[in-house]
């Protein structure tokens, strides 16, 4: 079922993103990845842990592996959620109570108190470092030296810069801290913890955090957005919590089945319920994005690479899906919302009512959302109407932007752009 379903889908797919209705201009998969140059798209379905359905487009097969960018830290937060509840772990405790190796430095005789829970929300206020990764032929840095910000690392030190549990700040300076406390508080090398608590129980052949794995594998060669390989074939990443894991599809696919449905009750019920609980406003749980219809998964992107992994509960569906180009999101974002068209829109439980209305973010700053004869349309100060395309269950997104809407209530609404979520109220 899943593969006819999604062959005739991916045969033609809709060419202009964002929209709850698929248009009649179409596009197949392949001809979308030659407009933007992917070489490689890897996808796979299942709704119960055994994939039931996967494909590859271009130069890979279902085995390649690529890496899996920020999915890695959903990853890891699974594997760290399975030590609290083997009571290794406590989210709420000092991780300075776990740190043995290294510690954050204190800044006039003050440090920072930082949770597990902190760490896996990104709340913990620590700087924020992007990883970007080293050549093979680079003398690539050690954990330690990422944290003090020493050569050879190429980013300033990991450090608390705002009040910890103040705000969200998505940073992979909270995951390489918590890779330094596992391995620390487990005396055991990240890459074999995580193969013990994750991969291996969940039968995650083609994945491992190993930074030597992709030589010994079928590898899908990361690409700049114009279509031209990274030198090397790939980047090293020694922040592996963050951003260093390598898999396939289908080996990601089945994390997501086991969190919705706990088949193998790797976590209890109360641990996967405060995971898939929104820490901060915006819904960012413990290592999982998750929306307000419970659509939980991650997305990433590093140089050469992009993906994401969702799973829709009420659908009974998880998907994944892989590129090898950094910055094509026309592709993989255009794969989310026929996805999301596939198992978002037939869940029950809408919102009620319209967004329509005037709403005051601040004072100063109102915004319109009217009905026209083409759908919604939000205008904001000095600014042209700007069509907004519904994503299901209340939730519409503003044009191109990376901008969405949610209602919450009758005289409530939520405004996420990036990282930073604002709360508008009704004014009529």
């Amino acid at each position: 079922m899943a593969e006819a379903e999604w062959s005739e889908i991916l045969a033609g797919m809709d060419r202009h993103r964002g929209r709850r209705h698929r248009s009649p201009d179409r596009i197949s998969l392949p001809d979308l990845m030659d407009l933007h140059r992917v070489p490689a798209v890897s996808v796979a379905v299942t709704g119960d842990g055994v994939v039931p359905w996967a494909a590859a487009y271009g130069t890979a097969t279902t085995s390649t592996i690529f890496q899996a960018c920020s999915i890695s830290k959903h990853v890891a937060a699974f594997g760290t959620l399975r030590l609290v509840d083997q009571g290794v772990l406590d989210l709420d405790e000092d991780v300075h109570t776990y740190l043995t190796s290294w510690r954050l430095p204190a800044d006039d005789g003050w440090r920072a108190r930082t949770t597990v829970r902190q760490l896996l929300a990104h709340t913990a206020g620590l700087s924020s470092n992007w990883f970007r990764g080293f050549h093979q032929d680079d003398q690539v840095p050690t954990l330690r030296q990422v944290l003090d910000g020493e050569p050879p690392a190429t980013t300033p030190p990991v450090r608390a810069t705002t009040l910890p549990g103040s705000r969200f700040r998505y940073s992979g300076s909270h995951y390489a801290v918590l890779q330094q406390v596992l391995e620390d508080v487990t005396d055991t090398p990240f890459t074999t913890l995580m193969h013990t608590l994750v991969l291996e129980p969940l039968d995650m052949r083609d994945s491992s955090y190993d930074q030597q794995f992709p030589l010994h594998h079928d590898t899908a060669t990361g690409h700049h957005a114009e279509g031209t390989p990274l030198g090397g074939g790939w980047r090293v990443q020694p922040e592996l919590a963050a951003a260093g894991l390598w898999t396939t599809p289908s080996d990601l696919v089945r994390l997501g089945a086991e969190i919705r449905t706990r088949a193998l009750s790797l976590l209890t019920a109360d641990t996967t319920e405060q995971m898939l609980t929104p820490q901060v406003p915006g819904g960012y749980g413990l290592g999982v994005h998750v929306d307000a219809a419970g659509r939980f998964g991650h997305t990433g992107g590093n140089l050469g690479y992009g993906c994401w992994t969702f799973t829709w509960p009420d659908a009974g569906a998880t998907m994944a899906v892989m590129i090898n180009n950094e910055l094509a999101d026309e592709v993989l974002m255009g794969l989310l919302d026929e996805a999301e068209r596939r198992y978002g829109t037939s869940r029950p439980g809408a919102v009620e009512g319209s967004p329509t209305g005037t709403w005051r973010l601040r004072d100063d700053y109102r915004i319109d959302i009217t009905e026209t004869d083409g759908g919604l349309v939000l205008t904001s100060p000095g600014q042209p109407p700007l069509a907004l395309h519904p994503l299901g269950r209340g939730r519409y997104r503003a044009g191109a932007l990376d901008c969405e809407i949610r209602r919450t209530d009758r005289d409530t609404l939520e405004l996420r752009q990036e990282d930073d979520v604002r709360t508008a109220t009704r004014e009529r």
